[in-house]
């Protein structure tokens, strides 16, 4: 461990085993008195940070699992999606704050929305937030893409905040708690392009392997298929096609026109994309989600970054259309 030694370790521990657990609080003390922290505004050794947060909680779990499961754990995974954020493992990120959303609806059912771990993924107000200068950055990016998505898409503007309340906290207080996957999966896309962009600008003139754009493409593919499955539910057909949605009458209804899934090159779903209509964005993200789902052997059509950005902004805007028809 990086910043706790090894006798606060072994104190940390004796604290734990005499601690009894009347309440939500009991854990907020504990891990806001042994727990490294984080920086508020520039980012220092996210690694050893988040690295001592994980190897903390492996002990905790190891020297008392039934007390393990019965402490309020909210401050740790908040931190260690914080960390998580400044190493850009955006993934990891994600799956912490889902956490500590967990253990605020065990804390506070009633007034889980309300705390860190929901107001850092509805975006709230950063300046409430610990965490601020990462939230501040997610809002960036969001409200670039956002900007980016109302000047092609002809439809009413987006902006932040009605994405937040009409989409974000929509799927987050969603009974089936799982639908926050389709939030996190989203912010994840989102901030990802940017790493993988950056990495296709700067790799060899020769190529070489495409497994990160494929599957970050593929996740763009599978949050709009899973939005399809929430927005167009068949309880008799859970789990039907992307294909069976695209053709269903109820899908037609709102979204009329034949969207072809399947595609037998990347060059193929390239040369498709026409322009940024609502049919170019369903067509080419319906042939990437299939493609790329498939196999990871593939034409690399990417020596040129912008096509991967071209992309990227198809899903996007297949996404966010669906959002902007179906939410608002």
């Amino acid at each position: 461990m990086y910043f706790l030694s090894t006798a606060l370790v072994q104190h940390l521990r004796e604290v734990y085993g005499n601690l009894e657990i009347n309440g939500p609080e009991d854990g907020d003390w504990f891990f806001s008195t042994f727990g490294p922290g984080n920086v508020l505004n520039w980012v220092d050794r996210p690694y050893e940070r988040s690295s001592d947060y994980e190897e903390l909680l492996r002990i905790l779990e190891e020297d008392d699992t039934e007390k393990y499961h019965s402490i309020h754990k909210g401050t740790p995974f908040y931190f260690l999606s914080w960390t998580a954020f400044d190493l850009r493992n955006f993934e990891k990120a994600l799956f912490y704050i889902d956490a500590a959303i967990s253990e605020d609806i065990r804390k506070l059912p009633n007034d889980w929305i309300n705390q860190p771990g929901a107001a850092f993924l509805t975006l709230q107000d950063p300046h409430t937030q610990v965490a601020s200068r990462t939230i501040e950055n997610v809002r960036q990016y969001l409200v670039q893409e956002l900007n980016r998505f109302n000047n092609i898409s002809g439809r009413p503007p987006l902006d932040i905040q009605s994405f937040v309340d009409s989409f974000v906290r929509v799927l987050v207080l969603e009974q089936d708690v799982t639908k926050r996957t389709i939030v996190s999966g989203f912010y994840v896309f989102l901030l990802e392009f940017i790493d993988r962009y950056s990495e296709l600008r700067i790799r060899s003139s020769i190529g070489g392997s495409i497994l990160p754009f494929l599957i970050h493409l593929f996740k763009g593919g599978l949050i709009f298929e899973s939005l399809l499955k929430h927005l167009y539910p068949d309880p008799a057909q859970p789990r039907r096609s992307l294909g069976n949605i695209l053709n269903s009458h109820v899908f037609q209804a709102d979204f009329p026109g034949q969207i072809p899934t399947g595609s037998s090159t990347l060059q193929e779903v390239v040369d498709g994309i026409d322009g940024n209509s609502i049919q170019s964005a369903f067509i080419a993200t319906s042939r990437l989600r299939n493609t790329t789902g498939h196999n990871l052997v593939w034409d690399d059509v990417f020596s040129d970054p912008d096509i991967y950005r071209n992309l990227f902004y198809q899903e996007m805007n297949a996404i966010l259309y669906l959002i902007s028809h179906k939410f608002l």
